[in-house]
């Protein structure tokens, strides 16, 4: 069986946690089955042709130059293809329900929808296509009635909705903007939390207080009052208290999370790799967690170790659904997560069996429904 995802390559390992927790899952639904997985790198299409593959610079193929113009020149039959020659087609988690008029941010005009899936699924004579862990990207606070009046998401919601045999969401915001328009779905944890179980990791003894600091709190700022430089010192404080009895690791999953580290202490301790396997294993030693990565903490929590989460929009409040607190960026202080830090280390055995009942009815469900639509 062919299965090829929608994620992305070499981009962000947080997309990697979500995709290898999905092989896993539908490797326990499709017991017994043989599967041959690829990948499409969705900032730039055009790798759903073979041998496009190395087409992936975001330089040169992100949004909408020259990747999309490039695949609606050829025809769609011209080369081998990831899309038309599966057998399933998974989208693989990430924020896929936006809306964002203030700045003119529409999930409908992101850059894969029109090339991979309007330009391919209805060619397929048995199309089957799964939308699984999607999540919506909104303000922090977010009720949802953004998308309102927003005609063009709103259809597009329900297009990709009624292509899809199965669509699962990863936040409650994300099921009350399909709910608003009549979509039934269901609300599970996202599916990184199963990336562990399909390299067989185990939690290691826990050795650092994991930190991962971004200089806005998230990618985005789509609040104009978030405030950075009091983010830093909040984050600072908390970091540098913490370090007087604890050896901490900073966790980047870019560049520029390094230099910002290194701007809280010049010394400290920093993790960075190109391997997302490599960062699950790192995340193995976690003691707790301190994190605006929202996937860092995802994968702390696989191995039944809690984090505070600190965003500064809605995928912040994912962590309710694993059994975590967040934070909206500009209401958080230094003493509220030192506070957090001390309260967690005192029951830490209540979070790992906490967690643990939350993921095994989650993979329980995920397994049905992924079973019932295959």
């Amino acid at each position: 069986m062919k299965i090829s995802f929608i994620t992305t390559v070499d981009h962000n390992v947080g997309d990697d946690f979500v995709r290898e927790g999905i092989k896993y899952l539908v490797k326990k639904a499709l017991e017994g089955t043989e599967i041959e997985f690829q990948n499409i790198h969705k900032h730039s299409p055009i790798t759903v042709r073979n041998g496009f593959e190395w087409f992936k610079n975001v330089k040169f193929s992100k949004f909408t130059f020259p990747s999309q113009k490039l695949d609606k020149l050829l025809p769609v039959k011209l080369t081998g293809d990831k899309i038309l020659d599966a057998d399933l087609v998974i989208q693989s988690g990430a924020p896929v329900y936006w809306c964002h008029k203030e700045i003119g941010s529409y999930c409908s005009q992101n850059e894969w929808y029109d090339t991979l899936i309007e330009r391919r699924i209805p060619l397929k004579q048995n199309p089957l296509l799964f939308n699984i862990g999607a999540g919506a990207c909104q303000h922090y606070y977010s009720d949802g009635t953004e998308f309102n009046d927003c005609t063009q998401d709103l259809e597009y919601i329900t297009e990709f909705y009624n292509l899809s045999k199965l669509t699962t969401v990863r936040d409650k915001l994300a099921r009350k903007v399909l709910g608003s328009i009549g979509l039934e779905v269901n609300t599970l944890p996202c599916p990184s939390i199963f990336a562990i179980n399909e390299y067989n990791l185990q939690k290691q003894p826990g050795k650092y207080i994991i930190f991962n600091y971004m200089e806005l709190a998230g990618h985005y700022a789509f609040s104009k009052d978030i405030d950075k430089d009091r983010w830093f010192t909040e984050m600072s404080k908390t970091y540098h208290e913490i370090k007087k009895k604890e050896e901490i690791l900073f966790v980047c999953h870019n560049k520029a999370e390094v230099e910002n580290a290194k701007r809280i202490d010049p010394d400290a301790n920093i993790f960075f790799s190109k391997d997302y396997l490599e960062y699950m294993k790192i995340y193995s030693q976690a003691k707790f967690g301190v994190m605006n990565r929202v996937h860092g903490a995802f994968l702390i929590a696989s191995y039944g170790t809690p984090s505070v989460i600190i965003g500064n929009d809605s995928r912040a409040r994912m962590a309710e659904e694993i059994g975590l607190e967040s934070f909206y960026v500009n209401d958080v202080s230094s003493e509220i997560l030192i506070e957090k830090y001390n309260s967690w280390m005192e029951k830490l055995d209540t979070y790992k069996q906490i967690f643990a009942s939350i993921k095994q009815q989650a993979e329980e469900k995920y397994v049905q429904l992924l079973s019932e639509a295959l």
